[in-house]
């Protein structure tokens, strides 16, 4: 063989030198001891890891170290920590590139069924075990789940939180003790809306427990998005202090965004100007009360809904600042509710020429003199959405001339095309068919209504109007004699998807329970009430026995309604309202009725959970009318 030149030893030299390197180290490593060499095995994995080389050949290296025996357990958590983050890199660079393919394969062929978490069938190109699904919550980024894991632990928190929101407050409740990513989502919708009761009959510890809680704890103060505060006081020292510790935790309340004051003494212009210093943003005040004293409550800018309930004008605000507030808020005011007292002179034709009239989507007139004036701005508020006429009309055969204009053109009416809540009660009109007949005549033929409600209207005229309203919800309804076959025909004539159905009724051919499972028909019922005006038994009136034997009869018909009903949450039985709970397994045989909180003066008891809008619209509880009353206090 020739000899080498020079340059060629020269090139040779550091080969030889790195084989040397190589033969000493691999030398060196097998003198060390098991748990050495596990050593020197994880360090090396940790240092191609944080040099980004993580891939198959260090994924070997930790799976042999880890079935070494004899580690140290510090050792291992750090083996574990480091695979388990270079895995979850790995998979999000992954799980990035295949979301790029999938776009691909949309923009390329739309129709294309293939999706991630999909069928098995449509999972043809991944094996199902390493089928992923994507779940991107705003807050938590990308967290990867199995298929094969059951739908409750791939759901993001968004879902469970639109799920909480279907049940009703009452079941709620057992969430708190479930897990703490439950409790945090019952906690947040439970405490949404707080009702706090203040007055010489009330026990006044929960206010004054949340006062201070609110104070000290700023996640919960960030909750309480509505508070609605209930007085029953005279003007005394108790009352100064209560309001003077409301003051004092006004400024926590950093969330709030919707506030009612109740009752008596009515909110005056001092306590106006302390909610306008802390919370000059709201979008929802409410004062219910004798009289309208909030002097200066037109400074309020962005309001998105205006309650006033006061039953007479002779308040310390003048009625003019009414107009004031419409007029400040033209811009947001979507939702205006308005209450007087029929028996006093009232009128709210100043206020109704606002502009603002013609921006409502939501007008609700409670206990009020109707004139012809404020029905015809009315008539020009096309936006309506939602209408509650209760009280009088001053003009009766004006209001069927409004209401008997209606026309349909091109399949869209004229008058209120856009309506979908429409309640009419009328207190002293009951024997004016012109009146019922033009408003009748009125609904026809509107697909978009869902929750219906016309009082004392004559059966016949109602019954014409229910099956052109293919998209009714919740209705109340009054048949004033019950029998089998005007059962049949209600029942004939609504929609099966009804939510909630108030039945009230003057004379029954048989005791009102047992048409209950006539409604069996409505799979997603949730409420059925059912009012025939009956009185609970009073304990003053009767013997003790027969105290005992009718309150049993009372109850057991009420708790025969849900038997028969397995759908349904709520009972209404005769103005009063229950939950219903169930026993284990929704074996409909395991039932009982827990009663809910009667309405009380002033108090449209909204702080009452129904479980749904359409129950609590139903119901009546979105108002603050006090003209009915419970049926515990009926005469």
């Amino acid at each position: 063989m020739p000899p080498r030149s020079a340059n060629a030893n020269a090139m040779a030299g550091p080969s030889n030198a790195q084989d040397e390197l190589t033969a000493t180290v691999f030398g060196a490593v097998e003198s060390l001891s098991q748990v050495r060499k596990a050593h020197f095995l994880l360090e090396t994995s940790l240092a191609l890891i944080e040099s980004g080389r993580y891939g198959e050949e260090v994924e070997n290296y930790l799976d042999v170290y880890l079935r070494t025996p004899g580690l140290e357990k510090q050792d291992i958590a750090r083996a574990l920590l480091a695979r388990g983050n270079a895995r979850k890199t790995a998979g999000d660079k992954l799980l990035a590139r295949a979301q790029q393919d999938f776009q691909a394969v949309a923009k390329l062929d739309p129709s294309n069924p293939t999706r991630i978490g999909g069928p098995a069938q449509e999972r043809q190109s991944l094996p199902p075990a390493h089928t992923l699904a994507i779940c991107a919550p705003a807050r938590l980024g990308h967290i990867i789940h199995f298929v094969d894991e059951p739908a409750s632990q791939r759901a993001p928190p968004e879902i469970w939180e639109l799920i909480a929101r279907f049940i009703p407050r009452y079941h709620l409740r057992s969430w708190l003790f479930v897990s703490a990513f439950h409790r945090d989502i019952a906690v947040r919708l439970i405490f949404h809306t707080i009702d706090l009761y203040f007055g010489e009959d009330q026990d006044l510890n929960r206010g004054l427990d949340i006062f201070d809680r609110v104070k000290a704890d700023p996640v919960f103060a960030s909750r309480v998005k509505a508070l609605r505060l209930h007085w029953a006081y005279e003007e005394n020292d108790m009352f100064d202090l209560m309001t003077r510790m409301f003051k004092s935790a006004l400024p926590a309340f950093i969330a709030l965004r919707e506030f009612e004051w109740i009752g008596y003494p009515e909110l005056r212009a001092e306590m106006v100007q302390a909610v306008l210093q802390t919370h000059p943003n709201l979008q929802t005040l409410g004062l219910i009360g004798w009289h309208f004293d909030a002097v200066g409550v037109s400074a309020f800018r962005g309001l998105r809904k205006f309650i006033l309930r006061a039953e007479d004008d002779d308040g310390f605000a003048d009625m003019g600042e009414v107009r004031t507030v419409l007029d400040q808020n033209q811009a947001t005011l979507r939702h205006l509710t308005l209450g007087a007292y029929l028996q006093r002179n009232h009128s709210w034709d100043h206020a109704f020429q606002s502009a603002t009239i013609r921006n409502l989507t939501h007008l609700e007139l409670v206990d009020t003199r109707i004139s012809h004036v404020v029905l015809a701005r009315i008539a020009h508020a096309h936006r309506l959405e939602s209408l509650t006429l209760h009280g009088t009309f001053e003009e009766p055969c004006s209001a069927s001339v409004v209401f008997g204009s209606d026309h349909i053109i091109d399949g869209v009416h004229t008058f209120l095309p856009h309506l979908e809540e429409f309640r009419f009660i009328m207190v002293g009109h009951d024997d004016d068919l012109n009146l019922f007949q033009s408003v009748t005549q009125f609904l026809r033929q509107r697909p978009k209504l869902r929750r219906l409600d016309l009082g004392c209207c004559p059966w016949d005229l109602a019954h014409s109007v229910l099956p052109d309203l293919t998209n009714l919800r919740a209705l109340r309804v009054r048949i004033a004699n019950l029998t089998d076959a005007s059962l049949r025909a209600l029942l004939d004539a609504i929609p099966r998807t009804m939510l909630a159905i108030h039945l009230e009724t003057d004379v029954s051919a048989k005791p009102i329970h047992e048409y209950a499972p006539a409604f069996s028909i409505f799979p997603a019922l949730a409420m059925l009430h059912l009012n025939g005006k009956r009185r609970r038994p009073q304990p003053n009136l009767l013997s003790d026995k027969e105290f005992q034997v009718q309150t049993e009869l009372w109850t057991t018909s009420a708790r025969s309604i849900a038997h028969v009903l397995p759908s349904i949450d709520f009972v209404g039985w005769h103005g009063e309202q229950y939950v219903v709970v169930r026993g284990g397994g929704g074996k409909s045989d395991q039932v009982e009725l827990k009663e809910l909180p009667s309405r009380r003066r002033l108090d449209c008891a909204k702080g009452v959970d129904l479980g749904s809008e359409d129950a609590a619209w139903m119901e009546r509880k979105d108002l603050p009318m006090d003209y009915e009353m419970p049926g515990l206090q009926q005469t």
